[in-house]
């Protein structure tokens, strides 16, 4: 026997209480599906599975597109969590959508998550690079592992850190200040385009952790950090031009703080592109190289072909933005 139920993003309670026993990222956890829910506005939950004792979750949100429905994970590094392997899921998981009638869905896969082969190894597509630090590493260690310019860049750690602005209140109205005009100068994509009551939401959780440059009794940079037991995710910076050059010892700070508190896994995420600059700075750190990969499925096939070709869409290629006919 198995049971499969689906969790609203309007009941927390039983959102985080499906989580307790999963190894899961903050993009998995009820507060960050609900901040990307208020932006968003749309249907937004907790994909369910159980049989025997193995428990699958994954958050979902669903988008229309004409008269058709597609499914993706929200912003985050999420995907299909697991408790162990259940060679029956992909056969029972395709009964679930041939019932709610999807098109197609993508998912993020975390690489930090096992995910026990729940699906044909086709329909994951590999598109950029993580980074992703091993926080159980000595400080010693950690550093030693930085490149030659990052140690130097961080020579003075300790009289920076008089500057260390850890006061919310203040870091919270400089990102809400700053943080439009901060990605629209730098052509970011509509993902980063959250709301204000998203991010004022985010910000007041208990698992999200920011930290910021204060000169002259003004913030100057802020970095922002979700984290779970398991692993943390690096989510935002945002700074003004006399900041940028900080950013290296906010991480730093950030990372030795989560550290500390046990949390075994840093994501740095990735550059824009594989080996951009945004991907260098990122590897200095001495960060572990993981793919960045995501299941791509059609379930609708002739609905798919229909959509693409409206759009002068090749509906046999798959690599790049998915389904094409979604692309903002």
């Amino acid at each position: 026997m198995f049971t499969e139920r689906i969790i609203p993003v309007n009941d927390p309670k039983g959102w985080k209480s499906e989580l307790s026993g999963f190894n899961h990222a903050f993009a998995h956890t009820w507060e960050n599906n609900n901040a990307m829910h208020l932006s968003t506005g749309l249907p937004t939950y907790l994909y369910c599975f159980t049989k025997d004792t193995t428990k699958i979750i994954c958050p979902i949100s669903e988008r229309r597109y004409k008269q058709y429905t597609d499914i993706f994970t929200p912003y985050g590094l999420s995907g299909f969590a697991g408790t162990g392997p259940c060679p029956e899921f992909n056969a029972h998981w395709h009964a679930f959508i041939d019932r709610k009638e999807y098109v197609t869905g993508f998912f993020t896969l975390n690489p930090l998550i096992d995910q026990y082969d729940y699906f044909p190894r086709e329909d994951i597509y590999s598109y950029n690079d993580l980074y992703i630090l091993g926080l159980s590493q000595s400080k010693e260690q950690l550093f030693s592992n930085l490149s030659t310019n990052r140690k130097r860049q961080l020579q003075h750690f300790e009289s920076i850190k008089e500057e260390i602005c850890l006061d919310k209140p203040a870091l919270i109205e400089f990102f809400l200040t700053n943080y439009r005009e901060f990605y629209e100068i730098r052509n970011a994509s509509s993902l980063y385009q959250l709301s204000e009551e998203s991010l004022l939401f985010l910000f007041n959780q208990n698992n999200l952790f920011m930290v910021g440059i204060m000169k002259e009794k003004s913030v100057i940079a802020v970095s922002v950090f979700g984290y779970t037991e398991y692993m943390a995710d690096f989510l935002f910076n945002i700074s003004l031009p006399k900041g940028k050059s900080y950013s290296v010892a906010l991480l730093w700070f950030a990372l030795l703080e989560l550290k500390s508190t046990g949390i075994p896994y840093l994501n740095l995420g990735g550059g824009v592109k594989k080996n951009d600059s945004l991907a260098d700075f990122k590897r200095r750190f001495g960060a572990d190289v993981y793919p960045l990969c995501a299941l791509k499925q059609i379930y609708n096939k002739e609905a798919y072909i229909k959509l693409c070709v409206d759009v002068n869409a090749d509906p046999d290629n798959r690599i790049g933005y998915f389904p094409p006919y979604q692309k903002p």
